[in-house]
């Protein structure tokens, strides 16, 4: 009879942990790489949504179409 009880509370244990995670991933938003200013933009000090593009310090990779080395050397894209 102990065994069984035993059985019985692993599991509710296990159901409260499982119940638990999955509410708590639920309430968890997505994050916006784009700032909600779709694929290539970014937004601007005052809200605005601008163009990315290379800084004054950028080199082209010709390796990698559409993307370049910054100044410290970290590949970037569009």
């Amino acid at each position: 009879m102990h065994t069984r009880s035993m059985c019985v509370s692993k599991t509710a244990r296990t159901l409260f942990m499982l119940s638990t995670l999955v509410l708590a991933a639920s309430y968890t938003s997505s994050s916006q790489a784009a700032q909600g200013c779709g694929y290539g933009l970014h937004k601007s000090v005052y809200g605005g949504c601008i163009p990315n593009h290379p800084g004054m310090h950028a080199t082209p990779a010709p390796a990698h179409p559409g993307c370049w080395r910054n100044g410290w050397g970290q590949l970037r894209c569009y």
